[in-house]
Parts: structure tokens; C-alpha cells; sequence
């Protein structure tokens, strides 16, 4: 009686052996466990400076638009400049990538028979990030346009309509943001 169990046993220590090799699960379930720690400590230190939010709503008193100007400490003249030139800041890192992408993909099809897939995989990767930063000088230009459309308006609150929304309904925004003169 003492055979059959010690060969179940052999057996199942050396098929636990064998697939630890194909796939290592004890392994990685120490690695998990002993990577999550300091996920796990960030995380509680992240909750302890963020204060979680209240049952009841906080009213928010919102400025209205001289108050924003002077609490800004610009003129309305200097935030004027100052937005104009960090949106043609933004449209250029917008307008760049793509340029440079197409200067790329132009140099890869004029050698496209003597390259390997590597670099294709490579320029696709890069096209990814040049999209990326595309959109994120998109988004920064179309911020500043906003802020330059309340200054024009002279509308802040909510109130003075204001808000995202209201810029979004009543320009046409991508013809504004892209706009450099104006």
C-alpha cells in the first residue's frame, strides 16, 4: 500500500515541477504579490492628501469676469497676448508632427523594397506617438482659443454663459483654434 502513494506523490511533485517550468505561476504569483506592495503604499498615501468628498454638494462661488481679470493680476490686454502666443505655440507642435510624419512615410516608400519589417514597425510606432502629440497640441490650442474667447466675450461664470459648453455652440472652435492670425 505504500508504493501506490509514494508514486502519487512522485507524480504529482514531479508534474507540479514540470508545468512550473512551462509556466512558472508560483513564481509569478510571488512576483505579483511582492510587486503590488508599493502600488499598494502609493496608493494609501495618494488617498491620505486627497480628502474624499462629502455627502453634501459644496457650493463653489464662481467669478465673475472683472473679478477673474483682477485675481489673475494681468491686464485683459497682457492675458490677450499671452494666450494668442501660447496657442501659436500649441497649433505649431499641432501642425509639426504630421509634417514630420509625412517626410517619413515619403522617405520609407521611396526605399520601400530594400527595408525590413522591423523599421515599418518601428515608423508605425513613431507615427502613433507623432498622432499623440498631435491631439495634445490640439487640445492645448484649443484651451488657449477658449480662454481668448472669454476674454473677447467678457464671460466667465456660468452665469455670463460662460462655460466650455457655450464657447463649443456658439463658434465654429476648430476653424477658431486652427485660425493663427486672428
Amino acid at each position: 500500500m505504500n508504493k501506490p502513494d509514494s508514486r502519487l506523490k512522485r507524480g504529482l511533485k514531479g508534474s507540479y515541477y514540470f508545468f512550473n517550468i512551462l509556466l512558472p505561476l508560483s513564481e509569478t504569483r510571488r512576483i505579483a504579490i511582492i510587486s503590488s506592495r508599493p502600488w499598494q503604499t502609493l496608493i494609501n498615501r495618494l488617498q491620505g492628501l486627497y480628502p474624499k468628498k462629502s455627502e453634501k454638494k459644496q457650493v463653489t462661488m464662481s467669478l465673475s469676469w472683472q473679478d477673474a481679470v483682477r485675481d489673475s493680476g494681468f491686464t485683459p490686454a497682457q492675458l490677450e497676448q499671452q494666450y494668442r502666443a501660447s496657442k501659436y505655440r500649441w497649433v505649431c507642435v499641432f501642425i509639426l508632427p504630421p509634417g514630420l510624419l509625412v517626410l517619413l512615410i515619403g522617405a520609407l516608400l521611396f526605399n520601400a523594397h530594400t527595408l525590413p519589417m522591423m523599421i515599418w514597425i518601428k515608423a508605425s510606432f513613431f507615427a502613433l506617438i507623432g498622432m499623440a502629440v498631435s491631439a495634445l497640441g490640439f487640445m492645448r490650442a484649443l484651451i488657449c482659443e477658449y480662454r481668448l474667447w472669454q476674454l473677447r466675450e467678457k464671460r466667465v461664470s456660468q452665469e455670463e454663459r460662460g462655460e466650455f459648453r457655450a464657447f463649443l455652440k456658439e463658434t465654429a472652435w476648430i476653424k477658431k483654434t486652427l485660425n493663427i492670425k486672428r
